[in-house]
């Protein structure tokens, strides 16, 4: 009787976890694509790519896509190849310059003098020698400069012709140590990426980068413990000389991207692109071989799916595309305008494999910005919170490994870990940035692990990826796509409801920040009352556009999402009551908030978009930077450390710059921009608005209408 009971149970139990994905795919689709993904195929094919020194435009890098291609054709993608695009520094990819290409024969760091120790050797530890470096063989003394990026760390200091030991920005110390002060080579502990456990293992040897248009220099990466070594006998006089030798050359080369499709039944339907990227130093397990398998793993799994008849093949094309992180994406969307215009959806891998335990990371489902609302996100939430339920049942006893997506066939084993995740607002920092900007606008559904304490790292390997999370990201993903890919206006009837209710949810969050925004003590009463009532606006207006995404993506009738607006429009209308009672109770005065900015010559102005496109900052380029010069980059205010120090804190300021022009749209003013960025971000005065705006203006990105 026992024995009944418990299967009752655990068969109650796992018709429940099915119906948890609903109402997006049916209980046999899930259960098709569960028990199709595996963790053991990505987790074998990351034991490759982490055997390569990925940085793009080496050789290296082509032969991880050569690997990738060969995969994504066993699979059965359609017209699986690669693609290489010319670079030389100054080629434009949309807004974005070209970067250049790297070739390395050798490169060996030795301390000659007093010991004979080797501290790096680019044929067994490449990522020990700095991305861009350029030939050298020099036998010289090393002089501390401490952090290396002021002229005051030169005080009184002869560097010509030495190897300066710094922890600086390496692109900065390059600046002054090699082009102004003469030096030849630099040795560096430079942390990047920090976290809160950062630090605490000396023995990590993090990757650095080099300006490649800089016509020289060389730099070996150390630990920090080596680093603190040699500081400290050189503190105590003791003099130390290195024999560096570098083979190495900076110029015009090519980057390789590889894509696959899975084609709908409908080719005037539009595409979901999934997104990834390939490159990355040696190891680069987590980052970001994790997400390019895992993507691979979607790939193979509907794929096969589909295939065979098991899924129904859905209208809208699935297309696979591995290359060099955000310059891959800009070249691919540049060359192929046709695809750029058929994208409808972008689901984007970077990082996304690490054990909690071992990286201490978490995986976040990433929302798309303000200036993008769109349904996608809700898509994947609706599957995270499955995959997680599932994961909790069976790690508590309650259910099968097979229920709870745990990697237990042959290749590795996955843990049987909980799975630790949950969903976030809008974040940068990869490919996902130029999709959902303004000029391409395509909305991403961005999965990633952070913090992660070995990121941009030689321990970043294998040994902390954990096969079970690679399964569930794979099914989250295949799911996702393969949703979007199939969608259509039968389904609003049961989607719109839904949908409703999961933005009346978010709006509810809204409106607790909102009730603490109107008591802000840093705000006088009506200033308060105005930015509170302007979230909830802002907000409001982010949930409209969210449900009438969904009805624009299915082709649904004009107007379909009424009874979800008119919903959202009642609940914002009793937010905004309350919020004006709690700003009368504080002393607002007035029947209405007045902006604080209302009397700004520069609010009425009206900014359009010009140019190219993409967002104004890449991986190796910054439009403005670029295109106004250092010492007219220096005074825009927004990014202007000491201008703006309460944003520099927060590291808000590029996320604010982000939205700012991704808002322009040639009808909203000035004052309307900074409405829509304060409610995202917070408060922000309406001249640091005006200021950036100026400056883009100057850069010829929008022009004033």
């Amino acid at each position: 009787m026992r024995s009944l009971c418990l299967t009752w149970f655990l068969l109650t139990l796992s018709t429940l976890c099915a119906f948890a994905q609903q109402p997006f795919l049916s209980s046999r689709q899930w259960a098709m694509l569960r028990d199709e993904s595996s963790g053991a195929a990505p987790y074998e094919n990351l034991r490759y790519l982490t055997g390569l020194h990925r940085v793009p435009a080496t050789a290296d890098f082509d032969l991880a896509a050569q690997f990738v291609l060969q995969r994504a054709r066993e699979y059965g993608l359609a017209d699986a190849h690669s693609e290489q695009f010319p670079i030389d520094g100054n080629r434009q990819y949309g807004l974005m310059r070209s970067y250049l290409g790297w070739t390395v024969e050798a490169a060996r760091l030795w301390e000659v003098r007093p010991q004979h120790l080797l501290l790096g050797d680019w044929n067994t530890d490449p990522i020990r020698l700095a991305d861009y470096s350029h030939s050298s063989e020099v036998e010289t003394a090393l002089v501390d400069v401490g952090n290396g990026t002021s002229e005051d760390d030169y005080a009184s200091k002869d560097v010509h012709g030495k190897i300066v030991l710094a922890d600086g920005v390496l692109a900065r110390v390059q600046e002054l140590a090699i082009a102004k002060h003469g030096a030849a080579g630099i040795l560096s502990d430079m942390p990047n990426q920090t976290t809160a456990w950062s630090g605490l293992d000396r023995t990590l040897v993090r990757w650095g980068h080099l300006d490649a248009r800089q016509p020289s220099g060389f730099a070996f990466m150390v630990s920090r413990e080596t680093a603190e070594s040699l500081r400290t006998r050189l503190r105590q006089g003791e003099p130390i000389v290195l024999n560096a030798y570098v083979k190495a050359s900076v110029g015009p080369g090519h980057w390789t991207v590889v894509t696959g499709t899975i084609p709908g039944s409908d080719p005037a339907a539009g595409e979901i692109m999934y997104s990834c990227h390939l490159d990355h130093e040696r190891p680069g397990a987590n980052d970001n071989g994790s997400g390019c398998v895992t993507i691979l793993e979607s790939a193979r799994v509907l794929a096969r799916l589909i295939g065979s008849g098991a899924l129904p093949r859905p209208k809208r094309t699935l297309r696979f595309v591995w290359g060099p992180e955000v310059e891959g994406t800009m070249a691919f969307l540049a060359t192929h305008p046709e695809i750029r215009q058929s994208l409808r959806a972008d689901i984007h891998m970077d990082m996304v494999g690490g054990d909690p335990f071992k990286n201490k990371s978490v995986f976040h489902v990433t929302g798309t910005p303000w200036s993008l609302p769109s349904f996608v996100t809700d898509v994947g939430v609706v599957f995270l919170d499955a995959i997680r339920t599932a994961a909790s049942d069976y790690a508590e006893g309650n259910a099968s490994s097979a229920t709870g997506i745990v990697e237990t066939r042959a290749g590795e084993q996955g843990t049987r870990n909980e799975f630790i995740a949950d969903v976030t607002p809008y974040s940068s920092g990869s490919d996902h940035d130029d999709y959902d900007s303004s000029t391409i606008a395509v909305p991403s559904l961005y999965l990633r692990d952070w913090p992660d304490i070995y990121i941009h790292t030689d321990h970043d390997s294998l040994s902390q990826i954990d096969a079970t999370k690679l399964r569930r990201v794979a099914l989250l993903g295949a799911a996702s796509g393969y949703v979007y890919a199939s969608l259509d206006k039968t389904q609003l009837p049961t989607l719109l409801p839904f949908l409703t209710a999961q933005c009346q949810e978010r709006l509810a969050e809204v409106f607790g920040s909102a009730q603490k925004l109107v008591d802000d003590p840093q705000l006088g009463p009506g200033e308060a009352w105005y930015e509170a009532r302007n979230l909830v606006n802002h907000a409001l207006r982010r949930e409209n556009e969210a449900l009438h995404s969904l009805v624009e993506f299915t082709g649904g009738p004009a107007g379909a999402e009424a009874d979800g607006v008119n919903t959202l429009a009642a609940q914002a209308t009793a937010f905004s009551r309350w919020l004006d009672a709690q700003a009368k109770t504080r002393g607002a005065i007035g029947t209405a908030p007045v902006p604080p900015w209302a009397a700004d010559a520069d609010v009425r102005r009206i900014p359009l978009r010009i140019g190219e496109f993409g967002p104004l900052t890449y991986q190796n380029d910054n439009v403005l930077l670029a295109r106004l010069g250092k010492e007219r980059y220096s005074k825009i205010k927004l990014l202007n450390s000491e201008a703006t120090p309460l944003l520099s804190v927060q590291d808000q300021s590029e996320l604010y710059a982000y939205e700012i022009v991704n808002f322009v749209n040639g009808k909203r003013t000035v004052g309307e921009i900074r409405d829509a960025v304060s409610a995202e971000y917070g408060p922000l005065p309406v001249s640091l608005v005006a200021d950036y705006l100026n400056a883009c203006a100057e850069a010829k990105v929008i022009q004033w209408k």
